[in-house]
């Protein structure tokens, strides 16, 4: 048995499979659980396979559910190794740079995270556990910055109505970079969904460590700005873009006594905050210069912003746009990609082996804020 330790874990599986006897079983049964632990965790992966394990002491029907299968139940039911084991598997075959997010469940537990994975996140419904695929690369930045790492200005500012059809008011939080002299015109990110970019995304700790590891990337003001009536504001809502292109710019700007131009401010939304984003450039193009839609949904009533840029002549709008490529926003992404491309855009196109999540999302913010400052 000491051969298989440091072997394939298939070659494992095959050898606990074969077992007549119950003490041999359970001898596997730790093998597996010392593979487990060298590895760090479960899943066990190898190139392009991840290898789940549950220990499942009551016979239910364990399933693990995530985003390689739309969280869809029964999709992918975990089989017992040996009849006389109580340890059940799921074999997966995934891309190897990947990172996707998961859960276990039974009827009787309902989804709860891999007690063998003590790699988890919170995320927009809840906290789930993860796997990086061997060719997965760690985004830089989203740690918490050192003691060294100076921090940026964080400034709130209530954002006022303007009249009997603005009532959009709310709360808004500023970060302006460390050392930023506020004078001349100044670049602006406007993000929505702005206070979870902040609490899940960690936005404000990648720009800290961006500006300190990175001293000559330009210095951007980053406005995050949460939503009210999420869907009622960001689904093509004309008076929403416009209270973002008027009221939203205007009075950030004045509070900070600072001027700027379209092509310095960019506007920045994942899911529906990317259709807003996209959709807020073309209604007002001489506000906002530059999109960054990240996994946008262009879906939406029939793809109809696709179909607005296609019948548009060219605007003055540079693009970010980037989707995961598993059960993500893919798809429409490259039919937008196509259209602007064929219109003559300035487009940055970025799709990576993950799914509709946070992680995703807030791993290109150091390279969106890079991108904005060109």
């Amino acid at each position: 048995m000491a051969e298989l330790f440091d072997g394939p874990i298939e070659n494992i599986l095959e050898a606990f499979r074969r077992q007549r006897f119950r003490k041999r079983v359970f001898a596997y049964e730790m093998l597996i659980e010392n593979r487990i632990t060298q590895a760090g965790g479960s899943p066990i992966t190898e190139g392009n396979t991840a290898y789940f394990f549950y220990r499942n002491e009551c016979e239910d029907v364990v399933s693990v559910i995530g985003d390689w299968n739309g969280w869809k139940l029964g999709a992918d039911i975990m089989q017992r190794i040996h009849p006389a084991s109580t340890v059940y598997y799921l074999k997966k075959e995934l891309p190897i740079d990947a990172r996707l997010s998961y859960r276990f469940f039974t009827e009787d537990r309902g989804s709860f995270n891999d007690p063998a994975n003590p790699n988890s996140l919170q995320e927009v419904f809840g906290n789930n556990t993860f796997l990086t695929m061997p060719g997965y690369e760690k985004p830089k930045y989203l740690n918490i910055p050192a003691r060294a790492v100076p921090r940026g200005v964080l400034k709130m500012l209530q954002i006022k109505t303007t009249g009997r059809n603005d009532n959009f008011s709310r709360e808004v939080t500023i970060y302006i970079p460390n050392g930023m002299r506020m004078r001349g015109k100044a670049r602006f990110l406007y993000v929505h969904d702005g206070a979870q970019a902040i609490t899940i995304g960690r936005f404000i700790e990648v720009l800290d460590n961006l500006y300190h590891y990175e001293p000559y990337t330009v210095k951007t003001i980053v406005v995050f700005v949460p939503p009210v009536d999420r869907h009622g504001e960001y689904m093509m809502n004309p008076k929403f873009a416009r209270w973002n292109a008027r009221t939203l710019v205007q009075q950030v700007e004045k509070f900070l006594k600072v001027t700027s131009a379209a092509e310095l401010r960019t506007i920045c939304g994942s899911s529906l905050g990317g259709l807003l984003a996209t959709h807020a450039a073309l209604m007002h193009p001489s506000i906002f210069g530059n999109v960054a839609a990240q996994s946008a949904s262009f879906w939406f009533d029939e793809k109809a912003i696709i179909k607005a840029y296609t019948l548009k002549k060219k605007l003055p709008i540079r693009f970010y746009i980037q989707t995961g490529t598993i059960n993500d926003a893919l798809e429409g992404s490259h039919e937008m990609l196509k259209v602007l491309q064929q219109k003559g855009y300035d487009v940055t196109y970025r799709e990576t082996s993950e799914s509709h999540n946070w992680a995703n999302w807030s791993a290109k913010y150091a390279e969106i804020v890079r991108w904005a400052g060109k």
